[in-house]
């Protein structure tokens, strides 16, 4: 999982700009906290929709592991 989340953090995650279309993500594309942050954290201007309350925590509804 460890290997998982820094692959996704130190850019295999697809980077989104303004001038291209994110894909799509909900908290519901997600099984744990831990991947919705990775996500949010790979460009937190393209996802910025996974923290609803603007804390730099993604998807606190989600189970954490």
């Amino acid at each position: 999982m460890l290997v998982i989340v820094m692959a996704l953090t130190f850019g295999l995650a697809i980077s989104c700009s303004e001038s291209s279309d994110c894909p799509t993500k909900t908290c519901g594309s997600f099984s744990t906290q831990a991947q919705a942050q990775s996500t949010y954290d790979s460009d937190r201007s393209c996802y910025k929709n996974l923290d609803s309350d603007g804390d730099g925590i993604a998807c606190e509804n989600l189970q954490k592991k």
